[in-house]
């Protein structure tokens, strides 16, 4: 498979996969692992606020839609991959960052 077919295939899962994983995490508060900036440390269990602060499940997120996204670049078959418009990378951009704005607007109202 080209690059430019699995680039285009990574850039669209990666995306779908990233917001998947947020509301994921938001709606259960389940990450694969958390960073606890006051500790230093990555761990799988949620430690309590009093003692371990606020953690970042950003580092999760990203691990897991990297990890999402490779393997359906990998698994896509080539005829597939090429037929998606390069085009539809930004349709799929634009759409998740509306979602995200409108879930967001929260904090602003």
């Amino acid at each position: 498979m080209s690059r430019r077919a699995q680039y285009k295939v990574f850039s669209i899962v990666f995306g779908i996969a990233y917001m998947a994983l947020f509301f994921y995490s938001e709606a259960t508060k389940y990450a694969m692992f958390r960073y606890y900036p006051v500790l230093g440390t990555f761990t799988r269990d949620a430690l309590a606020l009093e003692t371990a602060g606020p953690p970042i499940l950003w580092y999760s997120w990203l691990a897991g839609a990297t990890v999402v996204a490779v393997v359906m670049a990998l698994l896509v078959p080539r005829s597939l991959a090429e037929r998606v418009p390069p085009g539809w990378v930004w349709v799929v951009a634009l759409a998740l960052l509306v979602i995200i704005l409108v879930y967001e607007r929260r904090w602003f109202y």
